[in-house]
């Protein structure tokens, strides 16, 4: 959908060449570059990606500036046998491994898991986030189970950004710049940025990028009202003043703006230990859903959405991490610790599915409804791993894996003007209710053992051992006409569906409960 109409990128500044010079440069850089060859560190060993026997893609660094990848559904493009669901930023956009999705692909709003079976690793750091490809080493694709090399879960593969590290051989700045447009969009879309490297010392350095990403989008909304409750979402559409006085249109409705970076320090106090703590943030401020939908009682076209409410949505990213890698002689030593937080607030449209369900909202004659929702995920892992480095026909790695995740939502379901409809006094227009909490301890053990039979053959036997527990709880209220119901903040779901759920189990209630509905599940297994 997107048109790349200007590209720049500069060590320090910007140079203009004339077209013939500058074509003959290219086809040289085109060439130069093809004829790399990609260092990959998948199987946990510095190796050219023609020498691994695994099924690996990888993108260099230079690809990804040369070819203007902006993000990770540009590189799997060209990877056989993987691909993303573009659904755009407000819905999120599941990765699918060979047909293999454990996501409905409905379940993308709020969600920050859309990796699904395919572990998402940052650096060394297992977090699924469709990270923006600035200042990478590279990325690498793995297909299929990888549970013998990889803490997380890898049951369909594993997907690594390797971000660029601190260099110690000199200072650097790189300005970038990016102007494209989208084909159905009013106005254009940019994405600028910089790096810079800074050396402190012979073995200290940092290095920071911060990037900008305006994406104009490309869908309309047409008939948003302009007031919820009292304009008419389905005006007689053959009357251009009926329909201007209850609808504006929303042109680019799914836009998004981005901001991303990172920092990191990087420390090698001896020659056989190497350190990096790195933050990163992305920020994403979206502005609607990438969708297109047409009813018999509204004129939606091509590129047009018929929602009646404006949904924006703001997702917010961090990462901690701190990777530490000491050569122990006979093995190479890596722990990775990583602490993340998600953040996710926005709001849905809701009209016409609660109309569908003949509720008697339809009675209502200026019935719009939106969902507002908000969630948190705060994740804790650590990772530990044993790699030989030896001359030897044998090889071996061991490593174990911690994961501790924390995740909370509620929705909100507003029908403003309803109860005062119904004559419900006094008047609210908080219709239902949803909150969720879960938590999650996950811990392995894995490993394997290689031996190389000759140059060309090798036998590997690896194995893994893994235990998760798992507690989670959700409860629904419908609390329309209750002015005096307080929604329960993210903030406070753990300790207010806990109390419930042991208030109910005490009751001999799963279900019920003061007019509540609410479940909650204890999960424990071990599986080698």
């Amino acid at each position: 959908m997107r048109t790349n109409l200007l590209k720049t990128t500069s060590a320090f500044v910007l140079v203009a060449s004339a077209a013939l010079a500058a074509h003959a440069q290219d086809a040289a850089d085109d060439t130069e570059l093809r004829a790399q060859t990609i260092t990959v560190t998948a199987t946990r060993r510095a190796e050219s990606v023609q020498d691994v026997p695994l099924n690996i893609a990888a993108v260099g660094g230079a690809q990804i500036e040369e070819q203007g990848f902006d993000e990770l559904a540009d590189v799997l493009a060209y990877v056989p046998g993987i691909n993303v669901v573009d659904r755009g930023g407000r819905q999120g956009n599941p990765i699918i491994v060979r047909g293999l999705n454990a996501d409905g692909l409905g379940s993308g709003d709020g969600n920050n898991d859309g990796g699904g079976t395919v572990a998402t690793y940052i650096g060394e750091v297992p977090l699924f986030v469709d990270l923006k490809l600035n200042d990478l080493e590279r990325v690498e694709v793995l297909l299929g189970p990888q549970g013998t090399l990889y803490g997380a879960g890898t049951l369909g593969g594993a997907i690594r950004y390797i971000p660029a590290k601190p260099k110690f051989d000199g200072d650097m700045l790189n300005v970038r710049g990016e102007l494209s447009q989208n084909f159905e969009a009013e106005n254009l879309s940019y994405d600028t940025g910089f790096t810079v490297n800074k050396v402190i010392a012979p073995n200290f350095a940092v290095r920071a990028s911060v990037d900008y990403e305006d994406n104009s989008g490309f869908t309309d909304y047409p008939f948003v009202v302009r007031e919820i409750g009292v304009s008419e979402p389905d005006p007689d559409f053959s009357d251009p003043v009926d329909v201007g006085s209850n609808l504006k249109r929303v042109k680019d409705a799914d836009g998004e703006q981005v901001l991303s970076g990172r920092v990191a320090a990087r420390w090698e106090p001896v020659s056989w230990l190497d350190g990096t703590l790195t933050y990163y943030y992305q920020k994403a401020d979206i502005e609607g859903r990438q969708i297109s939908s047409a009813r018999s009682t509204v004129p939606a076209g091509k590129y047009e959405a018929g929602m009646r409410v404006e949904e924006p949505n703001e997702v917010t990213n961090q990462l901690v991490a701190l990777e530490v890698t000491a050569d122990l002689g006979f093995a190479e030593l890596t722990s990775a610790t990583g602490y993340s937080r998600f953040d996710d607030n926005g709001q849905r449209d809701q009209t016409d599915l609660l109309i569908s369900l003949e509720y008697s909202y339809e009675l209502f004659p200026t019935f719009t409804a939106f969902t507002h929702e908000k969630g948190k995920e705060d994740r804790i892992n650590q990772e530990v791993r044993l790699v030989s480095t030896t001359e030897s026909r044998f090889n071996w790695i061991v490593g174990a894996f911690y994961n501790q995740f924390d995740q909370a939502n509620y929705s909100a379901e507003y029908t403003p003007g309803y109860s005062s409809y119904l004559g419900i006094s006094p008047a609210a227009d908080l219709e239902y209710y949803s909150k969720f909490y879960s938590t999650l301890e996950e811990s392995a053990i894995f490993g394997e053992v290689g031996y190389d039979i000759t140059d060309k053959w090798s036998v590997t036997v690896g194995g893994r051992y893994y235990k998760y527990d798992l507690e989670s709880y959700s409860a629904t209220d419908f609390p329309l006409g209750n002015a005096g119901y307080v929604p329960v903040g993210v903030s406070s779901l753990q300790s207010d569906l806990k109390s419930d759920y042991s208030a109910g189990i005490a009751a001999g209630l799963d279900e019920g409960l003061n007019g509540t509905q609410k479940t909650g599940q204890i999960v424990s297994q071990r599986v080698v």
